[in-house]
């Protein structure tokens, strides 16, 4: 298993409230949810559904773990979460 990490950017629509999640590594990742939790918890999903399908399909799978990593050592204004990723083949020869 890889742990990746993702910036997620997280706005609110200004009609409706929803919480809007965008993964602009992996865009167009974008999902939604009525509270900022159900976002986050959305977006969490969102991006395994990304990643399994770009794993499947043969694609190049980027990450902002680095990055992030770095910028955690300099400010604490960042949430992370990290994601776990079991690729197809691992899962198949389990």
């Amino acid at each position: 298993m890889t742990e990746r990490l993702y910036k997620i950017v997280i706005s609110r629509d200004p009609d409706d409230g929803r919480f809007i999640a965008e993964v602009p590594t992996l865009a167009p990742c974008l999902t939604w949810g009525e509270t900022l939790e159900e976002a986050l918890e959305m977006a969490k999903e969102a991006i395994e559904g990304v990643l399994e399908s770009r794993e499947a399909n043969g694609y190049i799978i980027e990450d902002d773990t680095e990055e992030l990593v770095q910028e955690s050592k300099r400010s604490a204004l960042h949430t992370v979460l990290p994601i776990h990723f079991t690729p197809i083949q691992t899962r198949l020869s389990a």
